[in-house]
């Protein structure tokens, strides 16, 4: 064996800790993640050695909560590389070192390579990037934290259709209840929001079809038509953004249930006499919501704005326009108050408990900040028209059997176009436009330069599936279900990196987000998630207990290499530790695979992030040893329990802290939890059989 590991003691633990930090504080990783603790203790092993090193960092949670632009918590030479080919930009690197040393313009020797990817960038798809550099012979120590599943997310910017309303999703909160689709009968259904996770920044892709687009990562997963030569056979199924095609079926939200007018919440009206209240146009204040009121609130959030110190309500509506003819009907219908029109191109109400309601309704006060609030989405389709009929007043027109609406607020353009989905209209993407000062723009000149946008939106005919519904399936898999449909891809275009965050929703798994069905984000299986895990692609259930598939032996995979390999746990720092100096000293590729535990997708409180480690130790769910050429050895508590075994314990113990897996300690699923205990003994038992002791 020409392979020994070095001795660290706990003094060695205390000298090295007294060295400048590699891996440093600020990062945004999770209270309890394994990551971050392994990083620091293979960094600190490093530089302990003396030797110059460089860190390569894959794509995933380690280097996106580490490098949030324009910070970063590595104070060491990093480079960050594609999900997948994290081991061929080592390879680069190694060798564009080699071509400087030969040219004298390098004065360092030799340079401590390592490379950091997760089980999703090793054990799925960097496999074939890290063989090749292996085969290759570059020295470098290879580490794959295995947190156990992959994680998916979107963008900032997505809003999500709840109980209350729209959302956007960084104003969710957990134990809200959101609209799913029940794949099994293809209902509209609410459901709990469990899990809500900042994922920090990713690549983001943009995904189209003629009436809806979202921003997601490239493994976020889509319902999707399957479709088959048999009919009968035609399917829905998830698949990822990297797994679809333009062309390809997604299913969206054709129209909400129909809700309820809405109920305003109470607020404090002025008195005459309060402070600065010297005159009080009486109003009469709605209690709910009505046809007649969303048209006025179509108007003003078309052309309207609100100051509510100086009581006043103003719309930009010209004379003889058909919208300011309106407005004055609906003042004096709902509010009993005659509006102003003294101005030629404005109209104003004043009223100080006016201004304070509209205020109130979270519509906005001005042009560029307007939208749609969120309770709107909750209204009869009859109010839904009616407030499309005030936008259409304002800043809207007729272009052939289309409508055209315009307004600088992008916001507002987006929201409305998400409300309009919610009641069966067809509807274009966002278009933007420039303009230039004293430009004639629906009924006015600008006073300035603008930038702007419009959507173009008409009622949809609904085909007669009564009598054709086979031909309308062949364009709508769903043509038959009243609350969804499907739409073809016209684009995937990447966008940038940008911030993302993850959802979690209980039992259906998915949830509707810019008006497409789209899975829970969060944690998604890999090759390295445990059997019988759930994750949001292998939920559990009464017939499929989670990920149904082992691990992957990706440590037998790389010792299968003939290179040195290892197993780690940072519960363990000097066993770990001291397998990182050992791999650094080798002249040539070694591999180490590190237990990253993961309290979001494990499901553990943050605190007991060390004890969980411990327990796959412990259980030989997870053992700790190192290979080279042939020859096994086992390290620490797992060469001490293979000499006692009485200090085995159950497997059970590693899972039951585990949220993952809680469903398995269900009677039902009680052969499944012997099958997996029968599972890791047979590991345990062949790795025993053929391992040394140290």
């Amino acid at each position: 064996m020409t392979l020994q590991l070095p001795k660290v003691s706990v003094k060695d633990l205390q000298e090295w800790s007294k060295l400048e930090e590699v891996f440093t504080s600020g990062h945004r990783l999770c209270a309890g993640c394994g990551a971050g603790i392994m990083a620091r203790q293979v960094t600190l092993a490093a530089k302990a050695l003396g030797d110059p090193y460089m860190i390569v960092n894959a794509t995933g949670c380690l280097e996106v909560a580490s490098t949030i632009y324009p910070y970063t918590a590595w104070n060491a030479p990093w480079l960050h590389n594609a999900f997948e080919n994290a081991a061929a930009t080592a390879s680069g690197a190694i060798e564009a070192m080699n071509a400087m040393q030969r040219k004298g313009i390098m004065r360092e020797k030799h340079v401590n390579m390592i490379v950091f990817g997760g089980d999703g960038g090793t054990y799925d798809i960097g496999l074939q990037s890290l063989s090749g550099a292996i085969e290759r012979g570059h020295d470098f120590l290879y580490v794959c934290y295995n947190n156990g599943a992959y994680m998916n997310c979107l963008s900032l910017d997505t809003h999500i259709l709840t109980k209350e309303g729209l959302k956007r999703v960084t104003d969710l909160k957990l134990g809200e209840h959101v609209y799913a689709m029940d794949q099994k009968t293809g209902e509209l259904v609410l459901k709990e929001c469990s899990g809500i996770y900042d994922n920090g920044i990713k690549e983001v892709y943009e995904v189209m079809t003629h009436h809806h687009s979202i921003k997601t990562t490239k493994n976020h997963p889509f319902l999707t038509v399957q479709r088959s030569k048999i009919k009968e056979e035609n399917k829905l199924v998830w698949k990822t953004l990297e797994e679809l095609q333009i062309g390809d079926e997604i299913v969206v939200l054709r129209k909400l249930d129909e809700g309820k007018s809405y109920t305003f919440k109470e607020i404090e009206l002025s008195q005459l006499g309060d402070y600065k209240v010297n005159k009080l146009n009486e109003a009469k204040i709605p209690e709910k919501s009505s046809p007649d009121l969303m048209e006025f609130f179509g108007l003003f959030i078309g052309d309207g704005w609100v100051r509510p110190h100086k009581a006043e309500v103003g719309f930009s509506l010209p004379e003889e326009t058909e919208g300011r003819k309106r407005l004055v009907e609906l003042s004096k219908k709902l509010f009993d108050l005659t509006p102003s029109e003294s101005s030629k191109d404005d109209v104003y109400i004043y009223s100080v408990n006016l201004a304070k309601f509209v205020d109130s309704l979270e519509i906005g006060k001005g042009a560029r900040n307007k939208k749609i609030p969120s309770w709107m989405f909750k209204l009869p389709y009859k109010e839904k028209e009616s407030l499309i009929k005030g936008l259409l007043l304002s800043d809207g027109y007729l272009i052939g059997n289309s409508n055209r609406y315009v307004s600088a607020s992008f916001e507002l353009l987006k929201t409305l176009r998400l409300l309009l989905q919610t009641i069966n209209y067809r509807v274009g993407k966002i278009h933007t436009q420039k303009k230039k000062k004293g430009t004639f723009v629906v009924y006015r000149k600008l006073l300035e330069d603008s930038s702007y946008g419009y959507i173009c939106f008409s009622k949809r005919a609904e085909p007669n599936i009564k009598k054709y519904l086979s031909q309308t399936k062949q364009r709508d898999f769903l043509a038959d279900n009243m609350n969804f449909r499907t739409e073809k891809i016209i684009s995937i275009e990447y966008v940038r990196a940008e911030p993302t965050i993850d959802l979690r929703v209980e039992e259906e798994h998915n949830f509707i987000a810019d008006g497409i069905v789209v899975h829970n984000t969060g944690i998604q299986r890999s090759g390295g998630t445990p059997q019988g895990a759930a994750t949001t692609t292998t939920p559990a259930g009464s017939v499929i207990p989670g990920k149904i598939q082992w691990q992957k032996p990706l440590a037998e995979i790389m010792a299968g290499h003939d290179i040195p390999t290892f197993t780690a746990s940072p519960a363990y720092p000097r066993d770990l530790m001291a397998k990182v100096q050992a791999g650094l000293k080798f002249e040539g590729p070694a591999f180490m695979l590190v237990d990253s535990s993961c309290n979001l997708g494990q499901r553990y409180p943050p605190d007991q992030a060390i004890e969980v480690s411990k327990l796959a130790v412990k259980t030989c769910f997870f053992p700790l040893y190192y290979t080279c050429k042939d020859e096994w050895i086992l390290t620490g508590i797992s060469a001490r329990i293979a000499k006692d075994p009485e200090r085995k314990l159950p497997v059970e113990d590693y899972l039951k802290p585990q949220g993952r897996f809680r469903h398995l300690f269900k009677p039902e699923w009680k052969k499944k939890m012997i099958q997996i205990q029968d599972e890791v003994d047979e590991k345990w038992n062949r790795l025993v059989r053929k391992a040394s002791l140290h």
